[in-house]
Order: structure tokens, then C-alpha cells, then sequence
């Protein structure tokens, strides 16, 4: 049953489709506050999703310069859908990461990437379910896609590469650093480039408020092997591990490279690089990729991969703090591209046995666009912004019936 701190807090505004997530002390209590119940359209058989998020950078620079990346720009369209006008949602890393599992907007903190774990200050609830205050830390009754799946009987994991490699730095599983104090994972050092601020679920008190909970869920990526560091909690298994049956891959799972892997850093610190920082993503790509389109749960379970990038280069120039699909800013930061509206033109990548390959798709969509299409997919209320976006992944990407 929920507490009476988490029944006081809903009556602080969140709203329709509320429920507790009380599972005998292993899931904390959460709202499933959403501002939009209404009918889902009906769509693909897709019951495993995937997301993999690359970092900083303009679609001109990655989907539309084959040379400079051609698994990410040549390869994996052929095998999909290429999304010509997709954005992200501000500046800088972290508000988008939030965005892709919460729909909660920007606010200073997140913009800033969160160096100090601060608490959530003044929070509050608006009648559409966005926290109103400042700070890293959700409250536990801001809800998330995770909460939401577990609340449905669904499965998620969180896969972060190289968590847990040096555990004086973070832990083997859910990674989070301790509230009120600095995030040492903001640079890579040798030997592990993990970064928290792109492990989203790391600021949900819904999530880390049981520890237990997070522990089964945020976990080390392991090697292409299935291998994990020496110092990962007893029973996990890493992404190579659970993608070699439907049953042990989730329903949901969010992949965050390191800090190389992923394009942030170059040249890497904590790693061999290639050529480029793009030649470092597509390498990762091309190692991962295969596995998860050729898993059972992809193959005979439905599945659906998103690679994106997070935020469009970080110039702040008119382009990259550009948006769409009706972004509003939310109450505690008017611009949340920093100097404008958005987080800038980054490009997607939709691959699924639903999607033709070579399919290429001009309409708008962001990250919030993302969260309401995966929440459709699985039949869950809309969160936050999720629910006023202008489109979600539908008839025009979703175009071969799987057969």
C-alpha cells in the first residue's frame, strides 16, 4: 500500500491515471500522473523496444555525411527508417535524457547537467503532471516510463557501459551519485568512461528511492561477451547475456555507451580511439547492433531500435537551440535550448521488422514524440510532455506489415 508521505505528495496536483507502485518493498511508490488517457492508435506488435542515444551533435554531421560515418549514415538507414526532422528537446546533455523517460522539461539544473546531485527544491506538480521546481532529484511522485512498465507487469533495464569499473567512482549498479553531492562521473578517467548524467534514471527518486529496485534495473552493459567488471552485484548479466533469449530481454531497454563510445569525448581518455569521434560511435554500432537485431526478442518478439543523438551541437546558435512538434518551456526555465526554444536538429534512426529499409520519413518528431510513441506501443498514459506533442511514430514509419 502507499505510504501516507507518498498519498500526501499526490494531492500536490499530479493527475489522471494515478496509481501506486507498491510491490512489497521491492518498486518505491510512484504517481502515474499523465495529462492524457485517451485512446492510443493502434499500432505494430512491437513488444521490445530498444534506445540507444549518441551524443552532441548536428544531423549535417552524422546521418547526412555518409563518409565521415557509414554504419550510422549509410548502413542503418538501408536497414530502416531515417528520421530527416528529428530534435532534441534543449541544452545541455542531461534535460534530454530526462525528457526521453519522464517528458518533465528543463529546468537551470538539468540545463547545467547536474555537477552537484542537488534535491529538488520548491517542487511542486502543475495539473499536467511538470514539476514546477529546480534541482536533480525528482520527487517520488514524479513518474516515470520505467514505473510505468513495471506498474503493467512490463520489464526495463537501463545498460550503462562501463558503470561500475572503478567502484570508488560510482557503483556497479545503479550508479547514482549521493544526493547534495558532486557527480564524479562528469569526466571519463582511464579505464571508465561511464558519465551518470546519461543514465537517466539516475534522478528519479522513484527509482533510486529502493535500492533493491534500482539495483535489478540499472545495470553495467558487460562486454559483447556478456562479461561484467569483477565488481558487479551477484545475478546480473550484461546486455550480450539477456539479448540470447526473448524471455530474458526486456521490454524496455535504454543502452548508454561511455563517454568515448558514444562521440562525447575525443580523443578518449579512457580508451583506445579511431579516426574520429564518429569513427568511435560507429565502431560501437557496429559491434552492438547486429547483436540486438538479430536477438530472439527482435527477431520473433517484435522489436523496434531508435538510435539518436541527444542534443544537436552544442554552438548555441539558432539552428541548435531550434525545436518542434509544439515544445513549450516548462516553469523554471523559459529557454530551454539555452539561447532558444529547442535542442536543435540531431536525426533518428528507426529500425524494426515493421519498417521497410530505406524508408525515409520528413515528419517532426523529438524526444518527447519518442516517450509518446514508446507509451503507445505499450498502452500507458502520456507523461508530461509527451502528451502535446504534434506527432508520434506511426502508419508512416510503421510501413510493412511484419510477415
Amino acid at each position: 500500500m502507499a505510504s501516507t508521505r507518498w498519498r500526501r505528495r499526490l494531492a500536490r496536483g499530479a493527475v489522471g491515471g494515478l496509481a501506486a507502485l507498491a510491490l512489497a518493498g521491492v518498486l518505491p511508490a510512484a504517481a502515474s500522473a499523465s495529462t492524457k488517457e485517451a485512446g492510443h492508435p493502434a499500432g505494430p506488435a512491437i513488444h521490445h523496444v530498444f534506445v540507444i542515444v549518441l551524443e552532441n551533435e548536428n544531423i549535417d554531421a552524422t546521418f547526412n555525411d555518409p563518409p565521415a560515418d557509414p554504419y550510422l549514415a549509410h548502413t542503418l538507414p538501408g536497414m530502416g527508417a531515417l528520421l530527416t526532422n528529428y530534435y532534441g528537446i534543449g541544452h545541455n546533455s542531461l534535460d534530454n535524457y530526462l525528457a526521453l523517460i519522464s517528458g518533465q522539461p528543463p529546468n537551470p539544473d538539468t540545463q547545467a547537467d547536474c555537477p552537484i546531485d542537488a534535491a529538488m527544491t520548491s517542487p511542486g506538480l502543475t495539473a499536467s503532471g511538470i514539476e514546477t521546481g529546480t534541482g536533480c532529484v525528482y520527487p517520488a511522485d514524479v513518474p516515470t516510463l520505467a514505473n510505468q512498465l513495471t506498474e503493467k507487469g512490463l520489464t526495463w533495464k537501463e545498460y550503462a557501459q562501463d558503470m561500475g569499473n572503478i567502484p570508488t567512482r560510482e557503483a556497479a549498479a545503479c550508479g547514482a551519485p549521493t544526493v547534495g553531492q558532486p557527480d564524479d562521473t562528469e569526466v571519463a578517467v582511464p579505464g571508465d568512461g561511464y558519465a551518470s548524467r546519461h543514465d537517466p534514471f539516475n534522478y528519479f527518486a522513484s527509482i533510486t528511492g529502493n535500492r533493491t529496485y534500482c539495483d535489478a534495473h540499472d545495470v553495467a552493459m558487460g562486454s559483447t561477451t556478456g562479461a561484467m567488471p569483477a565488481t558487479a552485484v551477484p545475478g546480473e548479466t550484461g546486455l550480450a547475456t539477456d539479448l540470447k533469449s526473448a524471455k530474458t530481454t526486456p521490454n524496455f531497454a535504454f543502452i548508454t555507451p561511455n563517454l568515448c563510445n558514444d562521440g562525447h569525448d575525443y580523443p578518449c581518455p579512457d580508451q583506445a580511439s579511431g579516426a574520429s569521434a564518429l569513427a568511435d560511435i560507429d565502431a560501437f554500432l557496429q559491434t552492438w547492433v547486429p547483436k540486438i537485431t538479430s536477438s530472439p526478442a527482435f527477431t520473433k518478439g517484435g522489436g523496434l531500435l531508435l538510435v539518436t543523438f541527444d542534443e544537436s551541437e552544442v554552438g548555441y546558435n539558432a539552428e541548435s537551440a531550434s525545436s518542434c512538434c509544439n515544445e513549450t518551456p516548462g516553469p523554471a526555465a523559459a529557454q530551454p535550448g539555452g539561447t532558444g526554444p529547442g535542442g536543435g536538429p540531431v536525426g533518428a534512426v528507426l529500425i524494426s521488422p515493421f519498417i521497410k529499409p530505406g524508408t525515409v520519413v520528413s515528419t517532426a518528431y523529438n524526444h518527447y514524440s519518442t516517450l509518446a510513441s514508446v507509451e503507445h506501443l505499450f498502452g500507458l498514459p502520456l507523461l508530461g510532455e509527451a502528451a502535446t506533442v504534434s506527432s508520434t511514430f506511426g502508419p508512416q514509419v510503421f510501413d510493412r506489415p511484419k510477415g
